[in-house]
């Protein structure tokens, strides 16, 4: 499984081995676990604020990710960093179809707050979240 923390210079993709692929509600679980301490000798760390932790909810949805933040992310609780570490982690989450990371719409569904359509994101190659133009 891909996760992505926060390194000096950005998001840094973590590869873990997992006993099987893991939902993007599982990978977004441990995510929140944080680094291990190998990967906090690297210097990488999580922006997502430890009070998202059992409040976030990622739900696999037509080719993407319905993902339920228990925060305004439009507000900037979380920062850009954090933004990416859970679109990045989502996207690369076992998905139906198995569709590739960068074409996976991470839906930001946002508490309190009514759209008419959710605040859409993908994970670039680099490992950063950009909005989906639409």
């Amino acid at each position: 499984m891909r996760l992505y923390f926060a390194g000096p210079y950005g998001t840094h993709p973590v590869t873990r081995r997992t006993d099987a692929p893991l939902s993007p509600q599982q990978a977004l679980d441990l995510l929140l676990d944080g680094p291990t301490d190998a990967e906090r000798e690297r210097g990488l760390k999580t922006n997502v604020m430890p009070t998202v932790a059992g409040h976030l909810t990622a739900t696999p949805s037509g080719g993407g990710v319905d993902l339920v933040v228990p925060l305004r992310v439009s507000s900037g609780e979380p920062d850009v960093t954090a933004v990416s570490q859970l679109v990045c982690t989502a996207a690369h989450a076992d998905l139906p179809g198995d569709p590739p990371a960068t074409g996976v719409d991470v839906r930001f569904h946002e508490a309190g707050v009514q759209y008419d359509r959710p605040w859409t994101l993908r994970c670039g190659a680099g490992g950063n979240a950009t909005p989906v133009a639409g």
